[in-house]
């Protein structure tokens, strides 16, 4: 029978979910419980140049600090690895090999394949040992993967790998490329496989793989808790309990509990990762992740419209994900285009010589009722909502750029004001043109606050008073008017965005004067 064994990718791939700062003590706790639970391969982390060289990250800058990631944890029958992606560490940085060092995973994309071989050169004049880990195993015909595999057959390689990068493996797909390699693959070289777990196939191809009666050797990706970029990896705990039960291997399934409960519960309590819609929808498009997290997390669009945007983006830019592109790609789907100046003017001369209020959807709204409540008494203001009313309060009008938040009007609300991305038709709408009241920070642009500061500016509205821009809190309980506001997108992202609205502000503040009327992050 085929031997299996398991590597560990907790600290590498599970680093996509923290940005790799799980902290020093982490990590060494993390490495000693795989190494206690007797997994064959435990993964480091990244060797790159990008990012790196903090102790505390699962990212080194020098082979010199891999080692000491695991000085002080030695093992005489298993080994460590260390992952590159080709571009992101120059083959000239790697000195001689040492004896100890861990095995070299070269991933790289279809388009820099020649240059990875001559990557690979480098690493066997220096004596390394190596991995060779094709990305996107599915965008190669079955003739180039053929040849891929030739390639590797040339070198000294220890496992080559079906890498399902976005998680779009079906059975059918997975058969015929685990066969490919099985049939055309140098016999002493391992059979590897990595998945994620976009379409909650990991479990399933993983034992499917294992019960074909390779005749190769295997060795199968997995991390604690699934750990992983988006809807995660393979679940170690769960595929060693199998490996146990019908397999004969000796697992110790406890430190995999004990890494969960000690390390990964509080990451996993701040940053969600697991099956989730839009990263079903980025597999079926077979689309790198991050595109479908990154427009999940604009809070703007509905999953049919994440769905379509997915759909435009070219088959060359889904290999790789670009934060610029995407950016690009979500603004011209959002920019449809309408001649506003009469709906501008019709709102700049219903608000004439009264003065505004902002009423912007934090808690504060009604934390601070009794101060708001005076100021609309003492000022007979022009209010004007943010996306969605409170019951407390009578808007002349509620600004609306948000597919989700945009509903019936309700009976306290006398107009809208919409932006040109929504095409629900209402009674009583002003509309207005989306990209002409977009922020500066392509990050926070779409912020429905700061579009509404920039419609007013716009129009010569000089002074506003605000209530309700409280800034997002690491508590979701304390960062709106009514619970159900929350969208369930990353809070530490939204935190993280804090500091790029506080400077729109204090831009917008030289167009238009802002008075915070409650509390606020942003003053």
């Amino acid at each position: 029978m085929s031997e299996i064994k398991l590597l560990d990718c907790t600290l590498r791939d599970g680093g996509y979910v923290n940005n790799w700062e799980f902290g020093k003590d982490v990590i060494t706790r993390v490495v000693n419980q795989v190494l206690i639970a007797d997994v064959e391969v435990m993964e480091l982390g990244y060797l790159s140049t990008v990012q790196s060289g903090n102790e505390d990250t699962a990212r080194y800058s020098s082979m010199k600090d891999v080692r000491r990631a695991y000085s002080n944890i030695k093992s005489d029958h298993q080994d460590y690895a260390v992952m590159i992606n080709y571009g992101e560490y120059s083959a000239d940085l790697l000195p001689e090999a040492e004896p100890d060092d861990p095995i070299i995973r070269l991933a790289f994309h279809r388009k820099n394949i020649k240059e990875a071989f001559e990557y690979i050169n480098a690493l066997d004049s220096k004596g390394f040992r190596y991995y060779i880990q094709p990305m996107g195993v599915l965008n190669y015909s079955d003739k180039d993967f053929i040849e891929l595999i030739n390639m590797a057959n040339a070198t000294h390689a220890e496992a080559f790998y079906v890498v399902d990068s976005f998680g779009v493996l079906e059975l059918k797909d997975f058969r015929r490329l685990i066969f490919l390699v099985d049939n055309n693959l140098r016999p002493d070289i391992l059979l590897g496989y990595h998945a994620h777990n976009n379409l909650q196939q990991a479990y399933s191809n993983a034992k499917y793989m294992i019960d074909q009666g390779l005749s190769h050797n295997m060795i199968i990706d997995a991390s604690v808790f699934g750990m992983g970029r988006g809807a995660g990896n393979l679940n170690i705990e769960l595929f060693a309990k199998h490996l146990n039960r019908y397999y004969g291997k000796n697992y110790n399934i406890e430190p995999f509990l004990e890494v969960f409960d000690e390390c990964l519960k509080p990451i996993f309590a701040r940053q969600f990762w697991g099956y989730s819609l839009p990263f079903y929808l980025s597999s079926i498009h077979n689309c790198h992740p991050n595109y479908a997290l990154f427009f999940s997390e604009k809070n703007t669009l509905t999953v049919k419209s994440i769905h379509e945007l997915l759909s435009g983006i070219t088959e060359e830019d889904k290999i790789s994900f670009s934060k610029d592109k995407a950016a690009q790609y979500y603004n011209s789907y959002m920019d449809n285009y309408i001649d506003d100046k009469t709906d501008v003017k019709s709102l700049y001369e219903s608000i004439g010589e009264r003065p505004v209020l902002i009423l912007a959807p934090g808690k504060s709204i009604v934390r601070e009722l009794d101060t708001v409540k005076s100021y609309i008494e003492n000022h007979n203001p022009v209010i004007i909502g943010v996306n969605r009313s409170s019951d407390v309060y009578k808007y002349d009008y509620l600004f609306v750029t948000n597919e989700k938040r945009l509903v019936e009007k309700p009976a306290n609300v006398a107009k809208f004001i919409k932006t040109s991305n929504l095409h629900k038709v209402l009674p009583e709408t002003i509309q207005v043109n989306y990209s002409s009241y977009l922020a500066e920070n392509p990050i926070v642009c779409d912020n429905p606050t700061l579009m509404l500061l920039n419609l007013l500016a716009s129009m010569g509205i000089r002074e506003v008073t605000i209530a309700g821009f409280d800034g997002f809190s690491p508590n979701p309980e304390d960062n709106y008017f009514a619970q159900g506001l929350s969208m369930g997108s990353s809070i530490n992202s939204k935190v993280e965005k804090n500091h790029l609205v506080s400077e729109e502000v204090q831009g917008l503040q030289k167009r238009i004067k802002i008075n915070f009327l409650t509390e606020s992050l942003y003053k």
